[in-house]
This record gives structure tokens, sequence and C-alpha cells, in this order.
């Protein structure tokens, strides 16, 4: 008996000694987690804080901007006439990438599929007659030209009540097997490790726990920025006021682990490989059929739809061209589109090869994300070529100075 009495004693005494580690950190990353899953009003405080200071910001989380960039875009509507669209591989295009006259956003968003994409565009065709380009990704690496699928009837609405509350509330079991997760705990530590170690620690906990917003801040270029998460505090990690985004929270890839990336993306379990055979690279037609709709309706408001595949590593399509069960596929799509673009005299930008436009491995965070000094390269070889050759070849257009 007195042995299974000390086993309680020491079961008790090991629960009492997790809950005296554990129960502070569930605390601690609740508190920051109603900021971090999106919780109060930071969508509402980050997007009107952005339309005052045009500085660098996000509302939380990261990883799902639609209500803020949705904030953002309505506050921008009355003075933009070409909007971008995408997923976050559209999220390095800058408007300064575009001439004169042109006043661009970026509502670009990360996971967007094309489907939805369309959506979007046609909903923003009807609704803004001041909008005259509009410019759409066909984003074959991710699968997102071939997934099935109709457009929906898609409605641009502002993300918050009139209270300022977020819509969408995250559900207390969520918040709290958030609170637990490792990335979060890791996380918090680092967060404490910063608080001990700061000027005044007592300071830096408030701005952590007690403020909804971290303190307004510089960013190396002069831009102003505002944290409305705790995570990436004072990296400058968000969107510009133009909707692009600083990928600062992310490393660059490095010229020695180009070649495993490359080698790892041609596998037949990698998901480029798998959205090539699965689709047989064989693009939705009804997504081409809206897309070639909406570039007649922007033409005649004096318009154009801008297409354009998204820059991959460099390298990264020559081994998928190259490779017997990718090439095929991928062949087919490039086929595919450039009798479609020519039938309906469009022009796709085609910078799967980012080589071919000088785009260096370090301007790229993985394979499939390019930062705008790549986009810059490819949107300022496009210009010159349409103003050089002009714009009547239709078909897709991979670098070449001669309209082609």
């Amino acid at each position: 008996m007195d042995a299974i009495r000390q086993q309680r004693v020491y079961v008790l005494i090991l629960l009492a000694a997790l809950a005296a580690v554990l129960l502070p950190v569930l605390a601690l990353n609740y508190v920051l987690g109603l900021r971090s899953l999106g919780g109060g009003a930071a969508v509402l405080q980050a997007s009107e804080w952005q339309q005052a200071t045009h500085g660098i910001t996000y509302a939380p989380p990261l990883n799902n901007n639609r209500p803020f960039k949705t904030a953002r875009l309505l506050d921008r509507l009355p003075e933009i006439n070409a909007v971008v669209f995408g997923s976050s591989t559209a999220m390095g295009i800058t408007r300064n990438m575009f001439p004169d006259g042109w006043r661009a956003y970026n509502f670009a968003q990360t996971g967007n599929p094309l489907v939805s994409v369309v959506a979007e565009a046609e909903a923003l065709q009807r609704r803004q007659p001041a909008l005259k380009w509009l410019i759409l990704p066909l984003d074959w690496a991710l699968g997102f030209v071939y997934e099935p699928g109709t457009p929906g009837n898609y409605e641009l609405t502002p993300p918050m009540r009139s209270g300022g509350s977020v819509d969408r509330a995250v559900p207390l079991p969520q918040q709290l097997r958030d609170a637990l997760s490792l990335p979060r705990i890791r996380n918090l530590f680092g967060i404490l490790k910063n608080i001990v170690q700061a000027p005044s620690s007592l300071g830096a906990f408030g701005e952590l726990f007690l403020q909804e917003a971290g303190n307004e801040y510089r960013c190396a270029d002069g831009t102003p920025a505002k944290d409305f998460d705790t995570i990436f505090r004072g990296t400058c990690t968000g969107f510009r006021d133009d909707g692009s985004a600083t990928f600062a929270n992310l490393e660059t890839v490095a010229p020695r682990r180009a070649e495993s990336l490359i080698a790892s993306a041609v596998v037949a379990s990698s998901k480029y490989a798998i959205a090539l055979t699965q689709s047989r690279g064989e693009p939705n037609p009804v997504i081409l059929e809206r897309i070639a709709a909406l570039s007649r309706t922007m033409r005649a408001r004096g318009g154009a739809v801008i297409l354009f595949m998204p820059p991959l590593l460099p390298g990264l399509e020559r081994a998928l061209l190259t490779a017997p069960h990718t090439g095929p596929p991928l062949q087919h799509t490039k086929a595919v589109l450039e009798r479609w673009a020519r039938a309906g005299n469009l022009v796709i930008i085609d910078a799967g090869q980012a080589e071919r436009y000088a785009c260096a491995v370090e301007e790229f965070v993985d394979e499939h994300h390019a930062l705008p000094q790549c986009y810059e390269r490819i949107f300022s070889r496009y210009w010159e070529a349409a103003r050089v050759a002009g714009k009547s070849g239709a078909g897709l257009w991979s670098g070449q100075m001669d309209g082609r």
C-alpha cells in the first residue's frame, strides 16, 4: 500500500509540475493568439493604420489575408485603375512595375485558386467601371489552371461588421489547441527571451501582451511599419500600401540549395509533378472561356487583361520539361494555352523559365515564390518588347524582344 501511495504522490507532483509550467504558457499564448488567429478588430485596425500612413503591416493570421486585402482594396478602389489577382506567387508584383497612368493594387491572397481569381475579377469588372486593367496569373505549377469547377458569383463585401469586429470568430477549442502547439510555445519562449534582454523589460512586456499592436517603427528604406501580430515583430513583414508582400520573414534560396530543390520538385510524388500528371496538362476550359470573356469586356472599355505564368526557380521548369513523366503534360499545357491565346488575341507572359529574364536563384524564397526584383525584370522586358514591336502578336511570350 505504501508503494501505491508513493506512486500516487509522484503522479500528483508530476501533474502539478506540468500544470505549473503549462498553465502560464497556455494563458500567455492565449492572449497572443487572440490577435494571431484574427480575433478582435485587428483587420480593421491594420487597414485603417495603413490607409493613414501608407506603411507596411498585415492583420493576423498572415496565411489568411483575404479579410485584410479586401478591406484595403475597398479603400483603394476610388483611386486605382488596375488590379493584380492571384495567390501568393503573385505577391511580388508592385505598382511601380506598370506603365505611367496605371494605378495598381495587388489583391493576391495566399492559396487563392484560379477559379476564385476569375470570380473576383468578374465581380470587380462589374462593380468598378473605372477599372481598365486586370492582371491574372495562369499558374500551372501549383495546379490552379487545371482545377475543375466553375467560377462562382463572387461579391466584394467588407469583412467587418458595423461594430468593427471580424465576421468570423475563432472557436475557443481551436484557440486553446493553437496556444499549446509547438510553434506557438517556441515563439513564446523567443518573446520572453527578447523581453528579458530588452532595455525596459516592463515596457516590452506591455507592448507584446497588453497593447493591441506593436509600436510604430521604420524599415531600412524609411517606410513606416506596425505589427498587429506578435510574430515577426520588427522585421517589416507584411504588405506594402500597394498590396505587394515584403517576404521579410523568409530567407532567400541559396545557390547551393537550388539543385536539391529542383531534384525534389521533379520526382513523381512532388506537388508539381502530381498537378501535371493527374491533369494530363489539360487546362480547365471553363476558366479559359471566362477569362476570354473578361478580356473582351475590358477591351471594350479601353483596357485589357494581362496574363502571366508566374516565374519559377531558375532551372526548375526546364527540368520539368525534360523529365519523361512531367514533360509531355507540361508541353500539352503550353500548346493549349498558345492556341487559346492566339484565338482570343491574348498575350500570355510565359515567365516560368525565370532565367530567361536574368532572374537569380537568390531572388526566390522557394521554388515558386519570386521576389519583386525578378518580377521587375519580367515586366520591364515585356513593356519594352510591347513598345518596340507593338502588341499584335498573340500567344505565349517568353522574353524575346521581337514581341514574341
